[in-house]
């Protein structure tokens, strides 16, 4: 692919459909300002005038784009020129491209074609990436990927015969997971949507009055909530049960068709029925692993598996944090990750936090909502009493997120678990944590208490997992674990 080639022509299609995108607004507050009114005179039509114009250069310049820009693969390297006035030129050595991430839209798969996005070391901490080509074939693609992926193996192992090199590139890929109708189905119904429609049926139900005792003094008020209210009600559950069911839809859009592959040393992630999206993520960029579990799905046995990306986009637009596996049985996921992450330890055997951090956690749940409280019940007497009743599901969820915390050491891997609303159990290698911060206020000291805190490289701020009041002498085993040969393989 030595030869330079330009791009399919509907990339200059794509690419005056989205500047037109960008130019809907302007246009629609033209229409609005100048819609009313007799035209009579070459003046009155210079906006409509205008915005044709507008139009045709922005065709004009799409067309002048996809005619400039080229691309060719020469001496280890993706050479690409471009622009619309100034020719410029960009070239990206293989030895720095992390993955090639393939897209297809939907003026992309009735030509066959892709967008194919080149992320390296570098573009991580940017929200575009290196390159991209917006419109190729699919097999022009395919083999851009195998020619940059075999000269990087090439290059790393420079005595590799050319034998053994042509049977490792042909190498089929290893299906490892794939999310079927009833697994997206639980994905919708437990991402919060459920969420909606039981609300919704709340406020249906409350409208049968004659369940509750309402005195004669209420009866002109009642005829206004049996007459209006009801009916409003009904039509807000509609619209909620709707809503619910296109979010439902639009799951089975997004996720439909989701599989891992592995591939060498890259998982391979393929999701989308419409938009048909192909992100490849190097092993060895992975930082860490996470299992999300929010109550539904724990209630239900089941789980989200997160893993943290040192660079480059991924599915989550402008994120470094990957959905690994949307939703999976619990169960599964220990077997699932040992076939993609054999060296990493599963372990549910946690150390538990004390019992007199018990206390600390249920207070600090409870206090945000203790204060209002207090205000609620001195300002609303003797009803606002009520208010006070909220402190107790707040200091449920302090005593859950007691519960939950721990961690775990095994070799060179540290977990913790920790809650929020959602639980979280995170499993860290040593060389990949970026930072670890034992801390201890001043109240934390009286009790013997310390907060772990770890910081992996994610995006550009990192991603922080933190487990409060461990045991002191945990804490301090923890931070010994790490401090000791830390920076000695940093790979």
């Amino acid at each position: 692919m030595s030869e330079s080639k330009r791009l399919h022509p509907i990339s200059a299609v794509a690419s005056f459909l989205k500047q037109l995108k960008e130019l809907i607004i302007p246009f629609v507050l033209l229409f609005v300002l100048n819609g009313g009114g007799d035209k009579g005179g070459f003046w009155d039509y210079m906006p409509l005038i205008s915005m044709a114009v507008v139009l045709v250069v922005v065709l004009v310049a799409g067309f002048i784009k996809w005619l400039r820009f080229t691309y060719r693969l020469a001496e280890g390297e993706l050479r690409i020129e471009y622009g619309l006035f100034v020719k410029k030129k960009r070239y990206i050595p293989f030895d720095r491209i992390q993955s090639l991430n393939f897209s297809e839209g939907i003026i992309h798969r009735p030509f066959g074609l892709v967008k194919v996005k080149v992320e390296t070391a570098g573009s991580s901490n940017s929200r575009e990436s290196e390159a991209e080509l917006t419109a190729i074939l699919k097999e022009e693609a395919l083999e851009l990927e195998r020619i940059i992926y075999r000269e990087k193996r090439k290059a790393s192992s420079a005595e590799m015969s050319e034998e053994v090199e042509s049977e490792k590139t042909g190498n089929e890929e290893k299906a490892v997971f794939r999310m079927n109708a009833k697994d997206i189905w639980v994905l919708a119904a437990t991402s919060g949507g459920i969420g909606v429609i039981l609300s919704g049926v709340g406020v249906f139900l409350s409208q049968f009055s004659e369940f509750i005792p309402y005195e004669s003094v209420y009866d002109e008020m009642m005829m206004f909530v049996k007459s209006g209210l009801a009916i409003i009600a009904v039509l807000s559950f509609i619209v909620l049960v709707v809503a619910w069911v296109v979010s439902v839809g639009w799951t089975f859009v997004v996720y439909g068709d989701f599989t891992i592959r592995l591939n060498d040393d890259n998982l391979v992630i393929t999701r989308g029925l419409l938009e048909k999206k192909q992100v490849t993520v190097p092993l060895n960029r992975v930082q860490g692993i996470r299992i999300v579990e929010n109550p539904l799905r724990q209630l239900l046995g089941f789980c989200t598996v997160v893993i943290e990306n040192a660079g480059g986009s991924v599915l989550e637009k402008d994120s470094s944090t990957i959905k690994l596996m949307p939703v999976v049985r619990k169960k599964r996921v220990e077997g699932l990750l040992k076939e993609i992450f054999p060296d990493y330890e599963l372990s549910e055997s946690f150390d538990k936090l004390p019992r007199r951090a018990l206390r600390r956690y249920i207070i600090r749940a409870a206090v945000w909502v203790l204060i209002p409280a207090v205000i609620a019940a001195i300002l609303f007497w003797p009803f606002g009493l009520l208010a006070i009743l909220l402190v107790l599901p707040f200091g449920m969820i302090g005593y859950l997120q007691h519960r939950t915390g721990g961690w775990n050491l095994s070799g060179n891997q540290l977990a913790l678990r920790y809650r929020g609303i959602l639980k979280h159990t995170a499993y860290m290698k040593k060389n990949r944590i970026q930072s670890l911060d034992a801390k201890q206020s001043r109240f934390q000291a009286r009790k013997d208490l310390t907060t772990i805190t770890t910081t992996l490289k994610s995006g550009q701020a990192g991603y922080s997992s933190e487990v409060a009041d461990l045991e002191e002498r945990d804490a301090s085993r923890i931070y010994d674990w790490f401090s000791h040969g830390t920076h000695n393989d940093n790979r």
